[in-house]
C-alpha cells in the first residue's frame, strides 16, 4: 500500500522511536538475548523490518544504522572488531533487502488494483454499452414501429388512438421492467404461445398474414424473450418491406437450443447493401440474439425473399 494507505500507527515516528529504543535495548542487554558477545537478531532485526514497511527505504537503512551503532558500542573494537563490523553489514544489508521486497510487493499490489479497476472499469462500460444497445433496439422495435403505423393510418383516428394508447402503455410496462409487450412473460409462460402472440399481434398491426408452426416448447427466459423480440422484428420487416401477403414462422425447441425460422416470398434485398445506420437487423434482430449469447443469420436475394434464422442455447455458451 501506499504511505498514506498504511496503519497510521506504524506511520508515526513516535512508534518508531519507542521500537527503535526497545531494539537497542535488547542489543545492549546480553541477558535479554541470551548471549555473550555474538550477533542480537530477533527483535532488534523486526524493528529494521518494521521501519522499512513504515517509511521505506529511508526508515529501514535509519533504524539499521542506529542498531549497528549500538551493536559495535556493545561488541568493542577488540578481539571482537569482526562481529561488529558484521552485526552492522547484517542490519545495513537486510534494511535493504527488506526495502527491496517491500518495493517489489507493494509495485505488484498497485498493479493488481490497477489492473482490477481497469478490469471494472471495462466491465463497466461494457454494461452500459448493452443497455444503450437494448434500449435503442426497444425504441425501435416499440416507437418507431408504432409511428410507422400511424403514419400509414393517419386518416383513422380511432384507430391511431388506439395505437397511441398500446404504444403508451408498453413504454411505461418497459420503464417499470415489466415485458407486457410480449403478453405473458412470466417463467412459467410458454415460448409457443409468446410466438403464437406475436404472429397474432403482427397480423393486427399489418396486412401480413403469419402461418406458425411450432415443434416443442420452453419455459420463457431472458434468451426466450429476446428470441421472440427478434421474431417479432423479422415479421415486421417482412410486413414492410416484402411486398407479400404471407410469411412463414417454424419455431423449435430441443433440449439444447431454440430455433426460429422467418420466411418470406417477397422481394428480398442484398444484405450486404443495407445502411449502416438502419437499427431493424443490425441491432433488432443481430446485436440483441448476440447479448444474450444467441445467433442471428440473415439469407435474403433480391426478387427470391428472405429467410432469418434465429438460434439462441437453451444453457451453456454463445451460439456460433
Amino acid at each position: 500500500r501506499s504511505p498514506s494507505a498504511r496503519p497510521a500507527v506504524l506511520r508515526s515516528w513516535v512508534w518508531l522511536a519507542a521500537d527503535l529504543a526497545v531494539a537497542a535495548a535488547t542489543v545492549l542487554a546480553p541477558a535479554a538475548v541470551g548471549a555473550g558477545r555474538g550477533f542480537a537478531g530477533g527483535y532488534p532485526f523486526s524493528a529494521v523490518l518494521l521501519a522499512a514497511y513504515a517509511r521505506g527505504a529511508a526508515g529501514g537503512l535509519a533504524v539499521a544504522t542506529v542498531l549497528a551503532v549500538v551493536a559495535a558500542l556493545r561488541l568493542g573494537v577488540g578481539d571482537a572488531i569482526g562481529d561488529a563490523i558484521g552485526a552492522a553489514l547484517i542490519y545495513l544489508a537486510g534494511s535493504a533487502v527488506a526495502a527491496w521486497g517491500i518495493a517489489v510487493i507493494r509495485r505488484d499490489d498497485a498493479a493488481r488494483r490497477a489492473l482490477a479497476e481497469r478490469l471494472a472499469g471495462e466491465r463497466a462500460e461494457r454494461i452500459r454499452s448493452q443497455e444503450r444497445a437494448e434500449t435503442g433496439a426497444v425504441l425501435h422495435d416499440s416507437v418507431l414501429q408504432t409511428l410507422a403505423l400511424i403514419q400509414r393510418r393517419a386518416g383513422d383516428p380511432a384507430q391511431v388512438a388506439a395505437l397511441a394508447r398500446r404504444q403508451e402503455r408498453e413504454l411505461r410496462d418497459w420503464l417499470s421492467g415489466a415485458r407486457s409487450r410480449l403478453g405473458d412473460t412470466s417463467p412459467a409462460a410458454a415460448f409457443a404461445q409468446a410466438v403464437a402472440g406475436v404472429a397474432a399481434e403482427v397480423e393486427r398491426d399489418t396486412a401480413l398474414t403469419v402461418e406458425v408452426v411450432t415443434v416443442g416448447d420452453a419455459p420463457l427466459d431472458d434468451r426466450l424473450g429476446a428470441l421472440v423480440d427478434a421474431t417479432r422484428e423479422a415479421l415486421r420487416n417482412a410486413a414492410a418491406h416484402a411486398g407479400v401477403a404471407t410469411a412463414a414462422v417454424y419455431a423449435e425447441a430441443t433440449p439444447t437450443q431454440v430455433s426460429v425460422f422467418v420466411r418470406d416470398r417477397g422481394a428480398g434485398f442484398d444484405v450486404a447493401a443495407v445502411p449502416a445506420d438502419r437499427r431493424g437487423i443490425a441491432e433488432s434482430i443481430v446485436g440483441r440474439l448476440h447479448r444474450c449469447g444467441g445467433a442471428a443469420r440473415v439469407r435474403s436475394t433480391p426478387g427470391d425473399g428472405t429467410e432469418v434464422e434465429l438460434v439462441v442455447p437453451r444453457d451453456g455458451p454463445a451460439v456460433r
